[in-house]
C-alpha cells in the first residue's frame, strides 16, 4: 500500500512540474498580438509559426507619413518621413516620376534622396525591403542652361571649323534635318550653313549647283519637309529656293522683282517674303510663306511641281489698305509684318504677328484667324497668354508636349508658352542686351531672331547680333 501511494505522489508532482513548465513557456512566447515574444519590437522574436530554430528578425511593415518639399528642380534634397525604414540604404529606393533618385541616408524614421535630372512632375514612389510606398506628386521645376554651340561671339565673319572657331554674319533662323544636322540661314553671308551634331561648321550652299550662278540676296527664312528638301525665304530676291539634300537648286516662285501677284511661278510676285512653314492643306501638300510687306501669308502648292501661288490669309492683291490688326475669317485678318510660323499638335498654324507683337492662331478646319498670345508691344511675364506683351517677336517653334517657343528678340529674351497657356521667361534680360552665357536668368542675348526645338531637352537660337549659334539645355 505504501508503495501504490508513493507512486501516485510522484505522479501528481510530474504532472505539477509539467503544467508549470507549460505556463512558463507560454508566458515567455506568447502575447496578445499572436507573437511569439511579448516585446513585437524585440529583434530576436520570431512569428508564430515559425521554425523555433529559425532567429531571423521580424520585419515590420513600413509606412510613409509626409515629404518635404513637394516641389522643386534637379537635385533639389527631399526628406521623407515615416517609420520601420530601416537603417540599411541598399534596401530602400526612391523614384520621381519613375526616374530614381539618389538616396543619400537613411534612418528608421527618416530618407532623404536627392531629385534626379529629367524627372517631369509626377508620383514619388518607394521600395523598403519589398515593401512599395507611394507618396504625393513631386512638381518638377526646369531648368534652362544657356550655352554657345556655334559661331564665334561679337565677331561677324565667315569661317568654317569647329563649335566657336566658326564665325557667321548675322544667322537668322534655323531647321534640323533628319540625321540631326542644323541648317542656318548666314543672312550677312547669304549662305546657309550646316551645323553637324558634332558642331563642325561649314557651308551647305551659297549659289546654285553645276551650270547655275544663282547667289542668295539677303535669305531670311528656312523650311524643311520630311525628305529633307530645304526651303528658302530668299528675301532680297523675292523668291523661294528649294534645295534638295544634295544641294541642288531650284527655283519654285518669284525672282521677278518684288510685287503682290498671285499664278504660275513665273508670273508671281512677292515683296520681301521672311518665313516658310510646310504643311498640308485639304490633303494636298502646301508651303506657306509670310510675304512681310504684302501683310498676307501666300500659299504655294507643291503639287505636280506645279508650283502655283494663292493668298492664304490676310488681304488680297486687290487691297489698298493691307496692313493691320484684325481677327476673323481668312480673307478677313489683318497682320503687320507677318514672321515666323510654326503648326502645333492639333494642326493649328502659329504664327508671330512682328509688329503687332502678337502671337495669331490659324485654325485651318474653320478658316478662321484669332490671337492666341500677347496683347501690346512691352514686357509683361509669368502671366495667362493673352495678358502677356512681347516686343518684335520674331520666331515660333512647337515641342512635342505642346509647349510654344517664342524668340521675343525686343526684349533680347526667349519665352514659354505651357500647355496650360502660361507665359514664362526661360532665358534671357528683357531690360539688357548682351552676350552671356549661364542660368537661364543670368544668360543675354542680342536680338535673337531664330528659335528651334531640336528634341528631349534642347533648344537651338540663331543670336542674330553676337553672331552665334545658342544651346539651351532644358533638365
Amino acid at each position: 500500500m505504501k508503495t501504490m501511494k508513493t507512486i501516485r505522489i510522484l505522479r501528481a508532482r510530474d504532472i505539477f512540474l509539467l503544467l508549470v513548465l507549460l505556463s512558463l513557456a507560454l508566458s515567455c512566447g506568447s502575447d496578445d498580438n499572436g507573437m511569439d515574444c511579448p516585446d513585437p519590437t524585440n529583434a530576436d522574436c520570431d512569428q508564430v509559426g515559425d521554425d523555433p530554430q529559425d532567429d531571423d528578425p521580424v520585419v515590420l511593415e513600413p509606412t510613409l507619413s509626409s515629404v518635404a518639399p513637394v516641389t522643386g528642380p534637379k537635385h533639389t534634397e527631399v526628406v521623407i518621413t515615416g517609420e520601420n525604414f530601416g537603417t540599411d540604404a541598399t534596401k530602400v529606393s526612391v523614384s520621381f516620376n519613375g526616374t530614381p533618385g539618389e538616396v543619400l541616408g537613411v534612418t528608421d524614421t527618416e530618407v532623404t534622396v536627392r531629385v534626379p535630372v529629367g524627372a517631369n512632375t509626377g508620383p514619388i514612389t518607394m521600395e523598403v525591403d519589398g515593401f512599395d510606398l507611394t507618396g504625393p506628386e513631386f512638381v518638377y521645376e526646369l531648368t534652362y542652361t544657356v550655352e554657345t554651340f556655334a559661331g564665334t561671339p561679337w565677331e561677324e565673319g565667315y569661317e568654317e571649323g569647329s563649335g566657336t572657331a566658326a564665325k557667321f554674319d548675322e544667322p537668322n533662323d534655323l531647321v534640323m534635318d533628319s540625321r540631326g544636322n542644323i541648317f542656318v540661314v548666314d543672312r550677312g553671308n547669304n549662305a546657309i550653313r550646316k551645323i553637324d551634331p558634332e558642331g563642325v561648321v561649314t557651308t551647305f550652299t551659297s549659289k546654285g549647283g553645276p551650270g547655275n550662278e544663282e547667289e542668295f540676296y539677303i535669305p531670311e527664312g528656312l523650311a524643311i519637309d520630311g525628305d529633307d528638301n530645304i526651303y528658302v525665304a530668299d528675301s532680297g530676291n523675292n523668291r523661294i529656293v528649294m534645295i534638295d539634300p544634295n544641294g541642288v537648286w531650284s527655283i519654285i516662285a518669284g525672282s521677278n522683282g518684288s510685287g503682290y501677284v498671285n499664278g504660275a511661278v513665273d508670273v508671281a510676285l512677292f515683296n520681301n517674303p521672311v518665313a516658310i512653314l510646310v504643311g498640308e492643306d485639304a490633303g494636298d501638300k502646301v508651303l506657306y510663306v509670310s510675304d512681310s510687306n504684302n501683310h498676307a501669308i501666300r500659299r504655294i502648292s507643291l503639287d505636280d511641281d506645279q508650283y502655283t501661288v494663292s493668298t492664304y490669309a490676310g488681304p488680297g492683291p486687290e487691297i489698298d489698305q493691307r496692313e493691320g490688326y484684325m481677327d476673323g475669317g481668312l480673307s478677313e485678318a489683318r497682320f503687320s509684318g507677318p514672321w515666323g510660323m510654326a503648326k502645333s499638335g492639333d494642326g493649328t498654324i502659329l504664327l508671330v504677328d512682328f509688329d503687332n507683337n502678337r502671337i495669331r492662331s490659324i485654325d485651318q478646319d474653320a478658316g478662321t484667324v484669332g490671337t492666341f498670345a500677347g496683347s501690346d508691344r512691352g514686357y509683361v511675364t509669368d502671366v495667362p497668354r493673352l495678358e502677356a506683351r512681347f516686343y518684335d517677336p520674331s520666331d515660333v517653334s512647337v515641342a512635342g508636349d505642346g509647349t510654344i517657343y517664342i524668340a521675343d528678340a525686343g526684349n533680347y529674351c526667349i519665352r514659354r508658352i505651357d500647355p496650360d497657356g502660361h507665359v514664362t521667361t526661360i532665358a534671357g534680360d528683357p531690360d539688357v542686351n548682351g552676350y552671356k552665357d549661364g542660368p537661364g536668368a543670368g544668360a543675354k542675348f542680342n536680338y535673337a531672331l531664330g528659335v528651334l526645338h531640336g528634341g528631349e531637352g534642347e533648344i537651338y537660337v540663331a543670336d542674330t547680333y553676337n553672331h552665334v549659334i545658342r544651346k539651351i539645355i532644358i533638365d
